[in-house]
């Protein structure tokens, strides 16, 4: 682990405050496959701040994806099982999402495709905490008011 952590920082060292990474100007279209902390130094440069929310709200869905698989791991273990149905939807939701908008990332309808975007990442992280967290009437009710 300690050796991951310094091959970031020597890979990444070259990307100081005032320098972007190069995703930051040109969005991948493809999942490019980072990681979380990848996508995090990757929101640090960015200079534009839609970018950068965009860079952050993917690394938070990875970080509430495997906070949800370790969570009904646990419960495996224990022979529970939990309805991880909403785990599913919630993936599923993002990535139709970002495969819908990918094409709009590319045309004159950028920065509006990124505010949709991101306040789709808020709005969809919110209800999937609520729903983990058991609150299934107010993640209904939410659901209803952002319209998702």
């Amino acid at each position: 682990m300690l050796r991951w952590v310094l091959g970031m920082f020597f890979f990444y060292a070259g990307y100081s405050v005032s320098e972007e990474h190069p995703a930051c100007l040109d969005l991948p279209l493809s999942e490019p496959g980072y990681s979380t902390g990848e996508l995090l130094t990757i929101a640090n440069s960015c200079k534009s701040p839609q970018v950068a929310d965009l860079y952050f709200h993917r690394a938070q869905h990875i970080r509430l994806l495997k906070k949800f698989q370790a969570f009904e791991r646990g419960l495996l273990q224990y022979g529970e099982k939990d309805d991880d149905s909403y785990i599913e939807s919630y993936r599923i939701h993002i990535a139709m999402i970002e495969a819908f908008s990918s094409h709009d990332l590319l045309t004159d309808k950028r920065n509006r495709t990124l505010e949709t975007l991101n306040r789709i990442y808020e709005q969809s992280h919110e209800i999937a905490e609520l729903r983990f967290r058991g609150y299934d009437l107010i993640a209904d009710r939410l659901e209803l008011i952002y319209q998702l």
